[in-house]
């Protein structure tokens, strides 16, 4: 296997047992919780598409926390913080950017698999010019399609907070036991979501024909 197979295969079982223990912890979370996360699903879903500003800040967010976690050893030894702190603070900075500057959020979207990639692609023997050079490309191509990009992403995401808020409803039924106890079912279900939730969203953000007028008699 390749290096950069390798890599991908680490990323996808910490991918793995990170959606394992968000669905334990969305079972500990009880049906309030997780019907409040359902609701915030379904808006992401449906709505959050009509509101730019409203949709980079929450997907920002998103994208924040994810790169966070990504570097979480690196930042936590920079800033003196505990590793539980740099998700938030990465979604809090993320998210209030994106929310301000909106274009950032589908640039964050492509850079964050671009720099992850790229890292294991070192230029000169620098994993990290590999990073930089990789997120940049991968961020500016995701710029050219921002629409789709963001209300994609934001849509899986949503998907994601529906399936988990499910796990938390039906916490003490089988089926969330079910669920809880196999992640993978969990980014099925969030990924039908996803793909649902941005046909639809783009469906309404594409202008319609106007009818012709009649002509004149």
């Amino acid at each position: 296997m390749s290096a950069l197979g390798a890599a991908l295969a680490v990323r996808l079982a910490e991918a793995a047992d990170g959606l394992a223990r968000a669905a334990g912890a969305a079972r500990e979370s009880g049906p309030a919780v997780g019907a409040a996360a359902v609701v915030a699903g379904l808006l992401t879903l449906t709505v959050f598409g009509r509101f730019p500003r409203v949709l980079a800040g929450v997907g920002g967010a998103a994208v924040g926390a994810l790169a966070a976690l990504a570097a979480r050893g690196a930042i936590a030894s920079a800033l003196g913080l505990s590793t539980p702190l740099v998700p938030a603070l990465g979604a809090a900075v993320v998210g209030a950017v994106a929310a301000v500057l909106p274009p950032v959020y589908p640039l964050a979207v492509g850079a964050l698999p671009g720099a992850l990639l790229g890292v294991h692609a070192p230029i000169g023997g620098r994993a990290a010019l590999g990073a930089a050079v990789g997120g940049l490309v991968a961020g500016l191509a995701a710029l050219v399609f921002a629409t789709p990009v963001g209300i994609g992403f934001a849509s899986f995401v949503g998907g994601l907070a529906v399936a988990l808020g499910g796990v938390g409803v039906l916490a003490h039924q089988p089926v969330g036991r079910e669920l809880a106890a196999h992640p993978f079912a969990l980014l099925a279900v969030a990924i039908v979501l996803g793909v649902a939730g941005t046909a639809f969203q783009l469906g309404r953000a594409a202008p319609r024909p106007r009818a012709l007028a009649p002509p004149d008699a």
